[in-house]
């Protein structure tokens, strides 16, 4: 019951930081906000405080930031209309920004050394055994680091095996730096050929372990952190393209209970997983679509090419009929992790 609580505490105040973001860029920029909700649900607590009513309110996740005419017309000299262009982007993006802030803060405190010697292994190759395929067809060699394979990028050490992953194939492209310079090596060959001393079967390379040093320790988080988008982006391309169904996802239920499983495991793990939730939120509100920022953001694009906006009231028709299919979707993605849970609970 603890982690549960925790896990859903962790969300909750994700949302909010996502709100407080809008919150403090309109307040920044001279945006009336009428209203800033902690929670959501019946009001427990409220207070009005230079224009602004608090309110905190019962149920422990969400959060809002009402500002005045973000959805509607308003003749008030402080409404979210009258502020200039540049800063209504800023205002809208500000949430998204405040959750990749967050995540990345927490993969810098979280981050630890991961190589045996209390170093970071990376993607920097130490030693190739002369019997692997690797070195034998393809051409790798004792200190190339490997930046790309077939298009992807290298990022942390683990995405050479999300890399090989991808393509189901033993023969790939593969791009590294040697003696500084780019090199494109067409067709490496990366089979399991090499026998350990355990008896396993192994592709036969080492990569490096680097000392940590603050330099290593802020290089390794800001990677960490953009492969954490990368990742979700990823994502959203495979529902896109078919590859993932709908059926897939997890609402709100379903991550409280991953992050309450994972907290039973290890706080480390539960962190980095609450800063990949974090970045996860900005990424997919950035997307394009009505009733998110990104469907905002476009109609203020839109708003720029134009040099005058689009009606407030076919802007709004977009947004509410955005926000039922988001809400059919959050109702049926809920429902898909409630069923997951009674069928394993049975």
């Amino acid at each position: 019951m603890l982690q549960i609580i925790l896990a859903i505490l962790a969300f909750g105040v994700l949302v909010i930081v996502h709100e407080f973001g809008h919150f403090i860029t309109a307040k920044r920029g001279g945006v009336q906000v009428n209203e800033f909700w902690i929670g959501m649900g019946p009001t427990l607590l409220k207070h009005e405080y230079k224009g602004t009513l608090y309110c905190l309110k019962l149920l422990p996740f969400g959060g809002a930031c009402v500002m005045e005419g973000e959805d509607g017309e308003s003749e008030n000299e402080h409404a979210f209309g009258k502020a200039k262009l540049p800063r209504r982007m800023l205002i809208v993006c500000a949430g998204a920004l405040m959750n990749f802030l967050v995540g990345f803060l927490i993969v810098l405190a979280v981050m630890r050394p991961n190589g045996p010697n209390g170093g970071y292994i990376v993607s920097t190759i130490s030693e190739v055994n002369p019997a692997s395929t690797a070195a034998a067809d393809g051409g790798l060699e004792a200190g190339d680091e490997i930046l790309k394979i077939d298009g992807y990028h290298i990022l942390v050490r683990t995405d050479f095996d999300t890399a090989l992953a991808r393509t189901g194939s033993t023969t790939h492209e593969i791009t590294v730096r040697r003696n500084g310079e780019k090199v494109t090596l067409p067709s490496v060959k990366l089979e399991a050929t090499v026998t350990d001393a355990n008896g396993n079967k192994r592709i036969g390379i080492t990569f490096a372990e680097l000392p940590d040093s603050l330099g290593m320790h802020l290089s390794m988080s800001v990677r960490t952190a953009v492969n954490y988008a990368r990742l979700v982006w990823s994502s959203v391309g495979m529902l896109v393209s078919g590859q993932v169904g709908v059926d897939q996802l997890s609402g709100p239920v379903g991550v409280a209970e991953v992050m309450a499983d994972t907290a039973k495991y290890s706080m480390i793990s539960f962190f980095q997983l609450v800063a990949f939730i974090s970045i996860n939120l900005g990424v997919m509100n950035l997307l394009p679509l009505p009733a998110l920022d990104g469907g905002r953001l476009v109609f203020l694009i839109i708003e720029g090419i134009r040099r005058k906006p689009v009606p407030p009231k076919y802007e709004g028709y977009v947004h509410a009929a955005g926000l039922m299919l988001l809400l059919m979707l959050m109702v049926y993605v809920t429902g898909q992790d409630v069923l997951r849970i009674f069928m394993r609970s049975n």
